[in-house]
């Protein structure tokens, strides 16, 4: 897990060097909560404004805990990508689209797959165990709103409904606040 999140900064670090579409990108830090699982959680990204008109691009890694989705490995996380409207106005009503690809990394029972995963020689002993990633993907409309204070600073809520490729019933509403910091 930690391989992955690794590996979502560094995309998160070099995208940021492509992120000046209009004016320097913001930086946003919040809070997630997936209403279904239950999980709780941090999320933190850049946002593009004006990377079309009246729209803004943005990716942000998520990090969240849940008992409900896994009591054993209840870590798991992502990056998001998507797009936004965006209107120049302090209090702006927003409409959005994104792409989310996400992995839970644990250790699962392997003393019936007939292959040597600790490498000592003997296959499918017993308590021998491998470590799987689930690979999870969705795409989600989005629906929120932002509020500026100033040039450099403002609020967004939102809410993300997540269409899982686990299918229908790992469908999630995910809910957030964040805070963004940036200069124009």
């Amino acid at each position: 897990m930690l391989n992955f999140i690794y590996r979502c900064l560094f995309v998160i670090c070099l995208l940021t060097n492509f992120a000046h579409a209009a004016d320097s990108p913001h930086f946003q830090i919040g809070t997630m909560y997936a209403e279904k699982i239950r999980g709780v959680g941090l999320y933190a990204g850049v946002e593009a404004e004006e990377i079309l008109p009246n729209a803004s691009g943005y990716i942000d890694a998520t990090l969240l805990i849940s008992d409900a989705y896994d009591a054993e490995q209840p870590v798991f996380g992502g990056v998001s990508i998507g797009l936004r409207t965006a209107l120049d106005v302090p209090l702006s009503p927003y409409v959005g689209a994104g792409l989310y690809v996400g992995e839970n990394e644990k250790e699962v029972s392997a003393s019936h797959d007939k292959i040597d995963n600790d490498r000592d020689g003997f296959i499918d002993e017993r308590g021998e165990m491998t470590t799987d990633n689930l690979l999870m993907t969705a795409i989600y409309p989005e629906l929120g709103f932002h509020l500026k204070f100033g040039e450099t600073f403002s609020i967004r809520m939102m809410g993300r409904y997540m269409v899982s490729s686990f299918g229908r019933q790992h469908d999630d509403w995910y809910y957030g606040v964040s805070l963004a910091f940036g200069h124009d």
